[in-house]
């Protein structure tokens, strides 16, 4: 779009990277996290150290901060005294604690003493607008900026047969995927039991379940004692390891492409790419009624949503999709034309309007100040 954006990295993983950029990138000169577990004055003073120094090398108009804890919290205690037009860009479990002892976390307390003196903060979800206003900040701070997704990619026709034989999926089953890290917040316990009640209440049908993303293979463990192993595939995707930079990479895009229906047991989410993601490729959701979900999907429209926890329920869902071709085609036009209004473009224009609001902010309290 014509602008300017240097990309700012952890040393470590800007040393190890080596790929062809439109854009440059540089290393931060600071540990963001590691300070803290000694001292919150030497930390701030540290990371104020590391943002004076890159502002002063490249003499930005605005900063984009990703993650409320703890570059949003360094940068929020840095733009307190300097006053730089920036945002801090929210993105789920930062703002919205899974458990009681994540609530209660030192973080947290640091999220709660400074997020809210930043200039702006971005939202992804209505939910997680709320969250950030439980936090005291002020709703004239708060721009809500969903997450985009390449449509082209994922909506592009498809052999399916062809892309499950790549994959080592069953041609003839049909296919539930589901796209999530292994972690406590994406419950994936309820997630197979229902697959394994799904299985035990239809033998006509031939299913299988594809779970990917990062550290999913630990789960066999779970399944083993379930019986159903054989008719679940997991892989492991994480960030490209060929410098590509295409996130996500081509054969997971292969994978959506290649699936029946989506599904997801989240008991929470900020604003899922991995749905969104679904959802351009044409396919129907089961998926839970959680926070971040339910600003997605509208049970009836894109797909069926049933209550966190509760495996019954979200078999039956998976159950209704499967068996009632009518109620499948219409849910995969609705998640299609649904992800339309996500493009990269569209999201790119939102944040550089945002940008040149907080700038012109800036610039008008900069000269009511000399006056």
């Amino acid at each position: 779009m014509g602008h300017r954006p240097v990309v700012i990295l952890p040393r470590s993983l800007h040393r190890r990277l080596d790929a062809d950029l439109p854009y440059e990138t540089t290393g931060f000169r600071a540990n963001l996290w590691s300070y803290f577990k000694y001292s919150n004055a030497l930390a701030f003073f540290l990371n104020r150290w590391a943002l004076d120094d890159l502002q002063q090398r490249y003499c930005f108009d605005v900063w984009h901060t990703v993650v409320l804890s703890p570059s949003g919290v360094c940068f929020a205690n840095w733009q307190s005294r300097r006053r730089i037009p920036g945002l801090i860009r929210a993105v789920g479990d930062d703002v919205q604690p899974v458990t009681a002892k994540d609530s209660h976390s030192h973080m947290q307390t640091l999220i709660s003493q400074w997020i809210p003196q930043a200039q702006k903060i971005v939202s992804l979800s209505r939910d997680m607008t709320s969250r950030l206003e439980s936090l005291g900040v002020t709703g004239n701070k708060i721009e809500l900026i969903p997450n985009a997704v390449d449509i082209a990619r994922f909506s592009a026709p498809a052999d399916k047969s062809e892309l499950r034989k790549k994959a080592g999926i069953p041609s003839d089953a049909f296919v539930f995927l589901c796209v999530a890290r292994n972690h406590p917040q994406k419950d994936f316990p309820t997630l197979l039991l229902a697959f394994q009640k799904l299985m035990a209440s239809n033998t006509s049908q031939k299913m299988h379940l594809v779970i990917a993303g990062r550290g999913v293979p630990q789960l066999r463990d779970f399944i083993a004692p379930l019986g159903i192993q054989d008719a679940v595939t997991l892989m492991e995707f994480t960030v490209p390891s060929d410098n590509s930079m295409e996130f996500p990479p081509q054969a997971l895009v292969d994978i959506y492409r290649s699936a029946d229906v989506f599904v997801l047991s989240s008991l929470l989410e900020g604003f899922s790419s991995a749905l969104l993601e679904a959802m351009a490729t044409g396919l129907p959701v089961a998926a839970t009624r959680a926070p971040g979900i339910v600003d997605q999907v509208q049970s009836g429209v894109q797909g069926l949503l049933s209550e966190c926890g509760n495996p019954d329920a979200l078999a039956a869902s998976m159950r209704s999709i499967m068996e009632n071709h009518e109620i499948h085609a219409q849910f995969s036009r609705n998640s299609l034309s649904t992800a339309q209004p996500f493009s990269w473009r569209q999201t790119a224009e939102k944040y550089v309007n945002c940008y040149n609001r907080m700038i012109q902010q800036y610039q008008t309290a900069s000269h009511l100040g000399s006056v």
